[in-house]
């Protein structure tokens, strides 16, 4: 087996295979140039690291946050620590919405002493995963204004907020249509 087929085989890089055969982590020969890798001896590096790799529980989408109207995802506490740090993008995976990317972050402005622009990301802890033991999870808040990368999240949340003006668009009216009626019974003394 060359380079190429054992990297693909194995999910890594074709650099990881070549260091590996250069230090004797898989049985292979050089010869004209080109690794010969043996299969089974790679089989076998790719069953060790299966095992020494923990199983992570997935990303999830959540609405249930302690900041109204603003989804939050639920995952390992760790991870969602370091992507919202860095700014990166995370892929949600266990749902409807799996593949979809997201950023961490839910901006806002408090009014203490002025105006203040804050960005929060995590929102509250969520104890160790019943499935994944030792896996701290947590809730972090999702930026809401850059869900380009979540399209099913996107016309979700444009959805509800269209229903939400609808009713309030239908409260408005009920209010104007109750205060006319009071005002036309008022022409008469009791």
């Amino acid at each position: 087996m060359n380079t190429t087929a054992a990297a693909i085989q194995a999910r890594v890089t074709v650099a990881t295979i070549r260091t590996w055969c250069r230090r004797g982590v898989i049985a292979a020969t050089k010869t004209a140039g080109r690794w010969i890798i043996d299969s089974s001896s790679l089989a076998r590096r790719i069953e060790i690291g299966a095992r020494h790799m923990p199983a992570l529980p997935p990303m999830v989408i959540t609405s249930k946050t302690s900041t109204p109207g603003v989804l939050g995802v639920v995952g390992p506490a760790a991870q969602l620590a370091a992507a919202f740090e860095a700014g990166t993008p995370i892929t949600l995976g266990g749902t409807k919405v799996a593949g979809e990317t997201i950023y961490l972050g839910h901006s806002s402005i408090a009014y203490d002493d002025g105006l203040t622009a804050q960005v929060k990301g995590f929102d509250s802890e969520r104890g160790e995963h019943a499935d994944f033991p030792g896996i701290a999870c947590a809730v972090y808040l999702v930026d809401m204004t850059r869900l380009d990368g979540a399209p099913t999240i996107k016309a979700t949340v444009a959805a509800a907020r269209s229903r939400s003006l609808a009713r309030a668009a239908a409260t408005e009216q009920a209010a104007a249509q109750q205060e006319a009626r009071i005002a036309a019974n008022t022409s008469y003394d009791c």
